[in-house]
């Protein structure tokens, strides 16, 4: 069952409840209304009697007038309980009424002043609604057939009954009207959600109000990320066979030519290296690429602690010495007093601070690499600035990217994978630090990550002169 067709049915069900719950205590409520009403009617009419039934007055005569004029029956009783009046009795009749002193309504009606009753009538065979009023010659009388009320009532309840099938047909036009409003952006979201299965991001966003149009912003943008991820896939599978083919071009080359020629030791050695070269390269891509993956899915949990910079740099340095030497490169560390030690993941330091400077030797030829510390407003900046070759303006954003290079051929020739500045980003985020780069082509670059201060740790205060 469609969703419109599920919403009329319970629009249409809960609307047709309450319409009948609510004519049923308007029944019950109209019922003991128009009981109250006729009781209070017939005691204004008995009272009205008893005010015109003075002495000198022919009591009978005075019963049939009101009687005829009243449309009910009047009966005028005297205080030792004779009948001696009767719109609908007379002569013999009358005589032969009983004593009405012990009647239910005379009874109370002398005792407190008015009395109701309803029974069947002894004198004509049928229910009547009697009320009696104390009157100064005895008692006054009127009642009318019940008979009459359940007709007054049935006619209430007709109209009640039509009004609420009035009712009932309006709240299913409106229901209908209602369901479907509700149920077009809905179905209009489905379309969007299969055509998001099947790779198709390109739908317009679905307007509603309310909750529907969250809904519908959500899952506009939802789509928008499954495809900032899509690009990524893509991009991602078409980088690592690029990086990956290569250097499997190379070993199987080489490998076949070691396999089906016979080529001199010095050659062999040769080669033997080429393919060594590149079954590190490749394996150096892979752990990397389980670095990054352990990163990004929560799978690495940074452990922090207060880390020393200076050692730190200073093992980075030792570490990257022999290959700086070879291009006549200087590395030094300005590590300053007050951006000494940082809080954070110690193993995770010396990566960051690994990749930079080995991103650094890459693409510089000759001058000198710096590793600098320096205290920023909330956290500890810590970077690596080269003089090398520099990079364009165009390329410096998407830098921290995987597998993104300014000049991918020659990054490739000196080894470089294209994750090491991707690794450092997602490792100062896990951090909750920040990167960022400059650069002027021909100059150098200076990449740094942002790491925050240790919990509780306070900005260093400033002497102002004077104060």
């Amino acid at each position: 069952m469609k969703l419109a067709h599920r919403l009329l049915l319970y629009s249409c069900t809960i609307i047709g409840v309450l319409i009948l719950v609510v004519v049923v205590i308007l029944d019950q409520r109209l019922h003991s209304r128009i009981a109250d009403e006729s009781r209070a009617e017939l005691a204004r009419e008995a009272r009205l009697v008893a005010v015109q039934w003075s002495p000198g007055v022919d009591s009978d005569q005075l019963a049939d007038a009101a009687g005829t004029a009243l449309g009910h029956r009047v009966t005028l009783i005297d205080k030792s309980g004779t009948v001696i009046g009767d719109s609908e009795f007379d002569g013999d009749s009358l005589q032969k009424l009983a004593n009405h002193a012990q009647r239910p309504e005379v009874f109370a009606a002398n005792q407190t002043g008015v009395g109701s009753a309803r029974r069947m009538s002894p004198s004509r065979g049928d229910e009547e609604l009697y009320v009696a009023v104390r009157a100064p010659r005895g008692t006054a009388r009127v009642s009318v057939a019940t008979g009459a009320l359940e007709e007054i009532f049935k006619r209430a309840r007709r109209d009640v009954l039509t009004a609420g099938l009035i009712a009932l047909i309006l709240a299913i036009l409106l229901s209908i009207i209602f369901a479907r409003n509700v149920s077009r952006p809905v179905t209009e979201l489905r379309d969007v959600a299969r055509a998001m299965a099947d790779h198709d991001f390109k739908r317009p966003m679905v307007k509603a109000p309310g909750e529907v149009g969250e809904l519908s912003a959500t899952l506009h943008e939802l789509g928008s990320q499954i495809e900032g991820l899509e690009n990524m896939r893509r991009d991602f599978v078409a980088n690592v066979s690029h990086e990956l083919r290569t250097p499997l071009t190379i070993l199987g080359g080489f490998a076949e030519t070691l396999v089906d020629d016979d080529p001199p030791p010095a050659i062999r050695k040769e080669f033997a290296g080429m393919i060594l070269s590149n079954a590190r390269r490749m394996q150096r891509i892979v752990d990397e690429l389980l670095d990054l993956s352990r990163i990004e899915s929560g799978g690495w949990i940074p452990k922090p602690g207060m880390i020393n910079l200076r050692a730190a740099a200073a093992d980075v340095v030792s570490g990257n010495a022999p290959a700086a030497a070879k291009k006549n490169i200087e590395l030094e560390s300005i590590i300053p007093d007050n951006a000494l030690e940082v809080y954070a993941d110690g193993a995770a330091i010396r990566q960051i601070l690994s990749n930079l400077v080995e991103n650094a030797i890459r693409h510089t030829t000759a001058g000198t690499i710096t590793i600098f510390t320096s205290r920023e407003p909330g956290g500890i900046a810590i970077g690596v600035r080269d003089t090398g070759e520099g990079i364009g303006a165009d390329h410096l954003p998407r830098i921290f990217e995987r597998f993104y290079r300014a000049d991918p051929g020659r990054s490739r020739e000196q080894g470089g994978t294209g994750l090491g500045l991707a690794i450092v980003r997602h490792m100062a985020e896990s951090h909750g630090g920040r990167v960022r780069a400059e650069s002027v082509v021909g100059e150098g670059t200076t990449i740094v990550a942002v790491f925050p201060l240790a919990p509780n740790a306070s900005e260093p205060q400033i002497d102002l002169p004077g104060l």
